[in-house]
């Protein structure tokens, strides 16, 4: 099951390093013409989310590169999860049921290699 963990931790990571670099790199003018819900986001809130999700992918995927900090591991799937409860919220708010049921399935996975982590 572990290794299932490792792995599961690890696309993860990648998957939130690139939603995180679009935040960085998209303006945020831009983004709201791609995604409706940016409009209710501040840019300043908007570029920190994109940094969270891009400390949480690397706190995902360097302990499994490095065999070492894997107290970081929990932390991060933990944090990147509450940022997901944030999104949830956001897209229930704004009754986008597809992008809502994503993030809570973002948050069982991010849940479950937190409690994996912890207790491994």
């Amino acid at each position: 099951m572990a290794s299932i963990t490792l792995l599961l931790g690890f696309v993860l990571g990648l998957l939130f390093l690139g939603t995180g670099g679009l935040k960085l790199m998209v303006p945020h003018r831009e983004g709201m013409a791609r995604f409706g819900w940016i409009e209710e986001v501040p840019p300043r809130w908007y570029r920190l989310a994109g940094w969270t999700e891009i400390a949480g992918a690397i706190g995902l995927m360097f302990p499994t590169m490095v065999q070492a900090v894997e107290w970081l591991t929990p932390l991060a799937a933990a944090g990147l999860a509450l940022q997901m409860v944030l999104a949830t919220g956001l897209h229930l708010r704004r009754r986008e049921w597809p992008a809502a049921s994503g993030t809570v399935i973002l948050i069982a996975m991010l849940v479950g290699i937190a409690i994996d982590a912890v207790s491994g």
